[in-house]
């Protein structure tokens, strides 16, 4: 029988393992722990042989840099790197205590970065945690005193070399290396399962709640409730401020903030997330959660999502703008998905109902109606009242690249019209009306404003599409809407700018009104009657040639030069114009009569000059 045994039974024990058997473990406890408490084992192990190794040394104590430099050797003999290369700097008081140490060096050859990446491939963090518990552990103990090695690049993360630097403790400020000290103290498994369990009881508990949260919104959108009752909801379930806002980031409703103060945040909001850095605007479009830090408050907000289109946003107000909102993602998440249902269920209706409106507008618009009482009593049940003034606006879409002339595309343009007024309580009555999209906008001291932001809401949408307003003066005869109309489309003809007013068009623009435009259009077509009698070709030729040399205050050479006509070309069409007309162009009087009654004509868009 053969027996063996150690020499000394009771005595530290070295074991040897190879490279391969110490990645596989390593790669169990990356796997099974995770990468930070893997990494804070790893050093901790490191740690404790390098202490072990120092202990060993000082059993025979030398000179502290000799001890020092036994700590490559150590390195190269227990296999874990093939050459290492370091500069150390080391000052001692008079009486050889440490004052201050400093070192950085590379490893060639870390058995570490070959095991992690043949098992994790490469990594966004350093990797050679054993070595870097090792030489701190090493070095602290033959000090006495806390020193801590940090990897600065490492061949794991890809880089061309392990590097590495070394201080003492209280000269590390760096927050993540403070953080990785952290990691070389003990925890017990028990303390780390403790960890575990409130980690999961906290995320159970929030699980729970969002859940409770997401429910009784389903709920109450289920009963159909109204967007206010929902936001009120969200206001006291989490009781957190609500506000919700249009395309272009302007508050519609509000739940939990005063007027003043929401206001305040609103105009905060809109400088924050609609400015660039340099301070340049921009127009923003969200399709996801966002968190926005202003001046005065911290926001987070979420796109409302109907059928695949973002129509709004719904927001939560912190007003210490240093708030953590993280917690709060999964809350207005479902608050948007609930609020996107809202509209939902009001689309059917919604449409339903602008169908009814268009219809009845376009019954105005042709008179087809028994008597005024019966128009002011449907325009109550459409949510306008007709009692007071109103304007009619007429809404141009042009584009290149688009057709523009469809149905489709004007029912489209329509209905996001009447979906982005009605989010802001402000009803009115939209159509389609002889290839033009035609409003009627009850009076309100913010007209041009409220005009400015549909026409910023539909560009958000069709970009390559070009829009522009025509808007007609004050109006309170429903029975005059036809000249109203009209009133609106000579402002797009005359008038410049995305928003063309007919009060503001020029002196002769201004002159006609809903009331005198038949007389305008008798009197200057009896007068002008002799041309308008002619042939097409014949007419067009003498009007457009009548109009410039009037225009031009009767000068011959401008209105050859204008006409591209010869001097006895434009001397024949002159006086065939005196001889059908009767009237000497050169008299002042009747000079101005006859441009005065063509300007008319051309501004109601019964004449027009290539």
């Amino acid at each position: 029988m053969i027996e063996t045994g150690t020499v000394q039974p009771h005595a530290e024990k070295k074991l040897s393992t190879t490279s391969a058997t110490f990645g596989m473990l390593r790669k169990e406890l990356i796997e099974n722990l995770g990468v930070k408490r893997a990494k804070a084992f790893l050093l901790r192990y490191g740690w404790n042989t390098g202490a072990e190794n120092a202990r060993e040394v000082l059993k025979n104590p030398g000179p502290i840099k000799e001890m020092l430099e036994k700590a490559g050797d150590l390195h190269l003999q227990s296999g874990q790197i093939r050459k290492l290369v370091s500069e150390r700097s080391v000052k001692l008081d008079p009486e050889g205590n440490i004052e201050e140490i400093y070192a950085v060096g590379k490893w060639e050859g870390s058995f570490e970065v070959d095991e992690h990446l043949k098992h994790h491939g490469r990594s966004p963090q350093p990797v050679c945690h054993t070595l870097v518990g090792f030489s701190s552990g090493y070095v602290s103990t033959i000090l006495g005193r806390p020193v801590y090695l940090k990897e600065v690049t490492c061949r794991g993360m890809g880089d061309a070399e392990c590097t590495f630097e070394m201080k003492m403790e209280e000269d590390w400020k760096e927050h993540e290396m403070l953080e990785e000290i952290a990691m070389y103290k003990e925890s017990r498994m028990i303390d780390e399962l403790n960890y575990t369990y409130e980690q999961l009881l906290e995320q159970k508990n929030y699980i729970e709640r969002v859940s409770s949260f997401h429910d009784n919104l389903t709920i109450k959108v289920a009963d159909g409730a109204t967007l206010d009752v929902i936001l009120q909801t969200i206001y006291e379930a989490l009781e957190v401020p609500v506000t919700l806002e249009d395309l272009n980031f302007y508050g519609t409703k509000v739940v939990g903030l005063g007027k003043d103060e929401h206001q305040l945040y609103q105009e905060d909001f809109r400088k924050a997330v609609l400015q660039t850095k340099s301070g340049k605007k921009r127009y923003a479009s969200f399709t996801k959660t966002f968190s926005v830090k202003g001046k005065h408050h911290r926001r987070l907000a979420a796109p409302i999502i109907v059928q695949g289109q973002v129509i709004g946003y719904v927001s939560f107000i912190f007003p210490d703008e240093e708030a953590d909102v993280s917690t709060e993602r999964m809350f207005i998440q479902r608050a948007a998905g609930a609020i996107a249902l809202c509209f939902l269920n009001e689309k059917s209706s919604f449409e339903a109902l602008e169908n009814m409106k268009g219809y009845f507008f376009q019954q105005l618009l042709l008179k087809q109606y028994d008597s005024p009482s019966d128009v002011i009593y449907r325009g109550y049940y459409m949510g306008v009242d007709l009692n007071e003034p109103f304007h009619i606006a007429t809404l141009k879409c042009t584009s290149d690249s688009q057709d523009t002339e469809g149905i489709e595309f004007l029912d489209n343009v329509t209905q996001a019209v009447a979906r982005f007024l009605e989010m802001q309580n402000y009803r009115i009555l939209t159509t389609v009306h002889e290839g033009d999209i035609l409003l009627l906008l009850p009076k309100t001291e913010e007209m041009k404003d409220k005009l400015k932001h549909i026409l910023k809401h539909l560009r958000l949408h069709h970009q390559f599409v070009d829009f522009r307003f025509g808007l007609s003066s004050e109006n309170t005869d429903v029975s005059t809407m036809e000249e109203s109309v009209e009133e609106s489309q000579i402002a797009l003809r005359i008038g410049d700018g995305p928003i063309a007013a007919f009060e503001e068009t020029s002196i002769v623009g201004s002159l006609i009104n809903s009331k005198n435009m038949s007389a305008i259009r008798r009197l200057a077509k009896k007068e002008l009657k002799p041309i308008f009698e002619l042939k097409e070709q014949k007419r067009d030729e003498l009007l457009k040639t009548l109009y410039i040399f009037l225009v031009n205050g009767g000068n011959l050479q401008q209105s050859t030069a204008d006409l591209s006509l010869s001097m006895s070309g434009l001397m024949y069409r002159i006086s065939r114009l005196e001889e059908l007309l009767d009237k000497d162009l050169r008299n002042p009087i009747s000079a101005y009569e006859l441009l005065l009654m063509l300007d008319s004509l051309k501004i109601l868009g019964d004449i027009k000059f290539e």
